[in-house]
């Protein structure tokens, strides 16, 4: 989760759907970029990054066992690859180095491919959505269309659709129906933003859709949500979660500044300098960081603002997808508004990241701050618990996390 103004967190989305965009395509790397980096990032990961528990001066031994991958790397995705798997061995979330091309991505909010979120299925894969202004969808590819083969060959990996801005693809996909058809589609950059949803399951009940906190959340959009939550006076809200990997503290708080009262405390970001403080004026356990959140003064809180808060029944929706600034808003509505939780275990990757640049076009995502809920879970590691299990929804099947919702907050209204 990020705590500076630019950009900073990404995440890869850890739910089923796939999005077919283009890989970095062997972006070459020499030894003399690898050293430059690996330098750059060996004072950063040394003296800057924090997580309770974490000794970050065993770095360089991390690089030392993966020295190897690192030195036979060819490209960029290859040295990143096994920098990354160095970096694993800390054990901790939001510690992660990014190509040129995937900072690139995240900054421009577009990629390039054919413009499809997919689903595995046993004849190929199921086409899930199509994106608007995507090429896709201007060649007629409609969601419930399986891809069958491209370039007249079986699917077999997304990667077979993958390919450089400009070039041609011939999809082969078979309709609801059984029939085949084939496109010939011209790969360019599309939009990857999924814009938040609200949809209306029962007369009195909203389910609102958050599928990131990162660069895309719209403030402006989900400000006009809510305004239609007021205005068709829902009693019952059903927040969605699920594979939202997080982002920004304030489009958190810009959220969650809807559905709890002004100045309510969530929780407490712990930083390495906090803890220091802790054990100077407390004498308290360094490790103990339960005790240190509750001993920090500044609390994570929301916001006085003039916006209406939703003071209904709510209920959350999360799943291991969910992680971050979802987690975070998950354990507060948990803990400050007995939401129930249904779904199932989050992420528990909470700590909060600074992204940055190195050099050479790369950036270095590494934790700054941990977090603990304000009735004391540390989420990181843990994850948010469900009180009602229920399995991720399949591509247009019967929701059965929204079902359950419902069914529970029947039971809490006639309470």
């Amino acid at each position: 989760m990020p705590l500076e103004t630019r950009p900073r967190r990404f995440l890869p989305l850890l739910g089923a759907l796939l999005l077919f965009s283009a890989p970095s395509f062997a972006q070459d790397i020499d030894a003399k970029t690898k050293e430059d980096v690996l330098k750059r990032m060996g004072r950063i990961v040394t003296e800057r990054a924090f997580a309770s528990g974490a000794d970050f001066s065993k770095w360089p031994s991390f690089v030392s066992e993966y020295q190897a991958e690192i030195d036979k790397a060819g490209t960029a995705d290859e040295f990143t690859d096994a920098i990354n798997s160095a970096l694993r061995k800390f054990g901790f979330s939001h510690i992660m180095l990014h190509t040129p091309k995937q900072a690139q991505v995240r900054i421009d909010r577009k990629t390039v491919g054919i413009g499809v979120r997919i689903y595995p299925h046993e004849e190929g894969l199921l086409i899930v959505d199509v994106i608007d202004g995507g090429p896709a969808k201007e060649a007629g590819i409609e969601p419930q269309d399986i891809l069958i083969k491209v370039d007249g060959k079986k699917i077999e990996s997304t990667g077979q659709v993958a390919g450089e801005e400009g070039t041609k693809v011939v999809i082969t996909v078979k309709k609801p129906d059984g029939k085949e058809k084939d496109y010939t589609i011209t790969r360019r950059k599309f939009s990857t933003v999924v814009p938040e949803k609200l949809e209306w399951p029962a007369p009195d009940t909203a389910v609102l859709t958050i599928p990131t906190f990162d660069m895309s959340y719209d403030r402006d959009h989900v400000d006009k949500l809510f305004a239609e939550i007021q205005e068709k006076k829902a009693k019952n809200l059903v927040l969605d979660l699920r594979s939202n990997g997080g982002g920004a503290v304030l489009n958190m708080l810009h959220l969650l500044n809807y559905i709890l009262p002004a100045g309510t405390e969530v929780g407490a970001f712990v930083s390495k300098e906090q803890v220091e403080r802790f054990v100077e004026e407390t004498k308290g356990d360094p490790k103990d960081i339960v005790a240190v959140a509750k001993w920090v003064p500044g609390k994570l809180k929301t916001w006085e603002t003039d916006r209406p808060v939703f003071t209904g029944p709510k209920a959350v929706l999360v799943n291991a997808g969910s992680g971050s600034a979802s987690e975070i808003v998950a354990a507060a509505l948990k803990e400050k508004a007995n939401a129930p939780v249904i779904g199932s275990r989050s992420a528990g990757a909470v700590l909060a990241s600074f992204i940055v640049p190195l050099v050479h076009g790369f950036q270095l995502q590494y934790p700054v701050t941990d977090y603990v809920s304000i009735g004391g879970l540390r989420i990181e590691g843990n994850g948010v618990k469900v009180d009602y299990e229920a399995p991720s929804p399949r591509p247009f099947e019967k929701d059965q996390g929204v079902e359950k919702a419902l069914e529970v907050l029947r039971t809490i209204v006639k309470k």
